[in-house]
């Protein structure tokens, strides 16, 4: 079989075969606002104020925001696979609109933008800006709120009693040098979930039962307990409980507190019960568990989501920056989600 070495019309057929693979991004072009991302974290990171001239100009907002989004989009990359990417893609250079820049952003520049949104809370910025952006599409959150937690691995960390210690105290082992220190996750900590032994943080989220978008994210080390993190992610809003009233949460999340804490807000029960241990037939319990566990059981397609299209672990040290890079990926996947929902209802756009 012989292959036609020359054509002029190769290039051609090659960017409708890449069409077909860079359709995600050209339909997130198509329906997010990246302008208006970029005004909100412009006002809390003052990146692209006035600056005394000379020096090259900073990159622009609109297009380190598309990048930290592909980044996530396409497998939660290191910053220097990233830049490795952004040379190496074409459609990555048009998604942000810089096919024939001579300069792209590099490693240090993504690093640099990451650490910037971290210190002004930029993530919580762009979550809820895309939050407004969906609301505006027609994506409210309705039915009812999906409350359960993920566990997001970080690089593992191992101290000795000595450190352990001095840690509890609040206090750096004295054997640390600064460099040490700065490499060392005192934020993180260890969890046991299934019989297996897992380091870093929980992701606590709300997820609305209609349209599987993360409303509302907590971030806490992963050994603390799920049962007093539910009122931190409700959304007790009047506009939301008039689109659905019930509080669907596993038996992680039941105690006589929270039940108290929803009847006081006017939202329906849907925590599934643990085992009531003065009772001899506990059918009821299990009955009325099996019917919620259908619905509650949706929130973990959105963490099997999650982990499958990003990969759901962090790469990075301490509470502030886990905190931001996991907002971000829930922020990718509320993004993704868009698209998905978008394909079904055509008519529903920005």
């Amino acid at each position: 079989m012989t292959y036609q070495m020359g054509d002029l019309f190769a290039q051609e057929h090659r960017q409708k075969k890449l069409d077909v693979f860079a359709k995600v991004l050209k339909q997130l072009d198509q329906l997010v606002n990246w302008a208006e991302l970029a005004r909100e974290i412009n006002v809390v990171t003052k990146r692209e104020a006035a600056r005394p001239r000379g020096g090259r100009p900073p990159y622009p907002t609109q297009v380190l925001i598309k990048i930290i989004v592909l980044q996530q989009l396409y497998g939660n990359l290191s910053d220097e696979e990233t830049e490795y990417a952004l040379l190496d893609r074409r459609s990555w250079q048009q998604f942000i609109e810089r096919t024939e820049a001579r300069d792209l952003p590099d490693a240090r520049t993504i690093w640099h933008f990451k650490n910037q949104l971290a210190q002004a809370g930029g993530a919580e910025h762009i979550f809820a800006a895309v939050q407004a952006q969906l609301t505006r599409s027609g994506y409210q959150a309705k039915g009812g709120q999906m409350i359960d937690a993920t566990i997001v691995p970080s690089p593992k960390m191992h101290f000795d009693r000595e450190e352990k210690e001095a840690l509890k105290r609040d206090e750096q082992p004295e054997h640390w040098s600064e460099k040490q220190a700065a490499h060392k996750d005192t934020d993180a900590h260890w969890t046991q979930k299934h019989g297996k032994h897992f380091f870093g943080y929980k992701a606590h989220a709300n997820v609305d039962q209609e349209h599987k978008l993360i409303r509302v994210l907590a971030i806490t080390p992963a050994n603390t307990s799920d049962m007093n993190q539910l009122e931190t992610v409700l959304d007790h809003s009047p506009a939301r409980n008039a689109s659905g009233k019930t509080v669907f949460a596993d038996r992680g999340y039941d105690s006589q507190k929270n039940r108290a804490m929803l009847k006081s807000k006017a939202l329906v029960d849907g925590i599934m019960r643990n085992d009531d241990r003065q009772r001899y037939d506990q059918s009821a319990i299990r009955k009325r568990n099996h019917r919620l566990s259908k619905i509650r059981s949706r929130v973990e397609h959105v963490f099997g989501a999650w982990e499958k299209v990003i990969g759901k672990k962090v790469r990075c040290i301490g509470l502030l920056r886990a905190a931001t890079q996991i907002t971000l990926q829930a922020v990718v996947y509320n993004l993704r989600r868009w698209v998905s929902l978008a394909g079904k209802n055509p008519s529903v756009v920005r």
